[in-house]
């Protein structure tokens, strides 16, 4: 069996590639398309699509997974990698046309720091960039990556940064890109006004093949990640007023990135009491929460710089109830209801809003729910502006013309 260890990186190199193709690189800290990170999961669509366009497309991330129960052993078990056993475990697998390599880390973040394990990322950063791909992806803030975006665009290729979160305010994180992607209209926006960079804001590519799902066993208000800044607090008055005075709606909770504890933890409130609401484990495919939701909750409370999982809904005809924070009003258009949630609610709130502050939350989920044509032209609505938004020839060619196109400066007149 081939060895993928430091000292032993049998990189496969790019595939032979036609006139027209790419060699690609991705880079990252966090695991390759791992169902729970919305990042992840964009930027393994664009990779999947780049390789089945053709393009010759490698990714080499640490195994750093949001998810409790995901590890880079579940991924040799899942997709047959190649394992090379130790400490620090590394492996090796294809998913899709895309080769992808992951190396075990601590969190940057952690307490102890890890020079073990970051020097294994970096012998496969390294290889990888000497194999001299034409482009390369990355996103996050390990400085391992940027190093690496530095080093291939010394060597000529050109390097694209993605933003998909808040964070990046210093413009030395963009000191190696040649272009930066950010995932809505509204985060280019709001960096621009900030420190003046010019991101070109295209959403991410969304896959509708594992996106659309069937709309017969459709049964459930869902709400996807209960966490405190996708609005845990909001959602666990809204399930206590549809549980008390509307028993015949069933809820689900899905858990991705964030298990429903977060909803035991807040007080004053006993949703086990409601043998209606139901907890799910993270599925692994757009298309399994979707083939159960009837109505999507999205009621975050931080600025989000996208809510994919809002977008996803449209795909399949699922009308999403959405806050006005962030980007989530842009997102969905006139395709998704946009609901305002208490001007004192943050992304950190504990505290549950009175039942007054959402009677429009509860009368739209009511009105959904029991009026059969409004939920029917409100799931068209959903669809129509996702064939509008998030087509998916359409962002073909955007991101080919960000990935081959004139690069304009990111900091113009600096």
């Amino acid at each position: 069996m081939p060895c993928w260890a430091p000292g032993c990186l049998a990189w496969p190199g790019f595939a032979a590639t036609g006139p027209d193709a790419l060699r690609v690189l991705f880079c990252a800290d966090a695991a390759y398309a791992e169902p729970g990170n919305g990042a992840a999961r964009s930027m393994a669509t664009l990779m999947e699509w780049l390789a089945a366009a053709g393009h010759s497309c490698h990714a080499v991330t640490t195994g750093r997974f949001e998810l409790p129960n995901q590890s880079i052993r579940a991924q040799h078990d899942q997709f047959g990698a190649i394992r090379i056993p130790g400490p620090r475990a590394t492996a090796r697998y294809r998913r899709a046309g895309v080769d992808v390599v992951a190396v075990e880390t601590l969190h940057p973040n952690a307490a102890t720091p890890d020079p073990a394990g970051g020097a294994p990322f970096r012998a496969a950063l390294a290889q990888a960039v000497a194999a001299c791909p034409d482009l390369v992806l990355a996103y996050g803030g390990d400085p391992l990556v940027h190093a690496a975006l530095g080093q291939a665009r010394r060597q000529g290729a050109r390097t694209v940064f993605t933003l998909h979160a808040w964070g990046y305010e210093d413009r030395r994180w963009f000191t190696h890109a040649d272009r930066v992607l950010a995932a809505s209209p509204f985060l280019a926006r709001a960096y621009r006004a900030r420190i003046g960079l010019q991101a070109d804001g295209i959403p991410p590519l969304l896959d509708w093949s594992v996106t659309e799902a069937p709309a017969e066993a459709r049964g459930f208000v869902t709400f996807v990640n209960p966490s405190l800044h996708k609005g845990a607090a909001l959602f666990a008055r809204l399930a206590d007023m549809l549980g008390r005075r509307r028993p015949d709606i069933p809820m689900l909770i899905v858990q991705s990135g964030q298990d429903a504890s977060a909803l035991a933890a807040i007080p004053g409130l006993d949703l086990a009491r409601y043998p209606q609401i139901l907890v799910s484990p993270c599925l692994p495919q757009p298309r399994d929460v979707f083939a159960l939701a009837r109505i999507l909750l999205v009621p975050s409370l931080f600025e989000e710089p996208f809510g994919r999982i809002a977008a996803e809904a449209m795909i399949a005809g699922v009308p999403p109830l959405v806050s006005d924070r962030g980007a989530l009003p842009g997102t969905v258009g006139d395709g998704g209801i946009v609901l305002p949630v208490p001007a004192w609610m943050d992304a950190g709130t504990r505290r549950i809003p009175d039942e007054a502050e959402l009677e429009h939350w509860f009368d739209a989920v009511v009105a959904l729910w029991d009026d059969q044509a409004h939920y029917a032209a409100a799931a068209g609505r959903a669809r129509a502006a996702a064939s509008r938004l998030y087509a998916e020839a359409d962002l073909h060619a955007r991101y080919l013309d960000a990935f081959t196109g004139p690069c304009p400066p990111l900091f113009p007149g600096r």
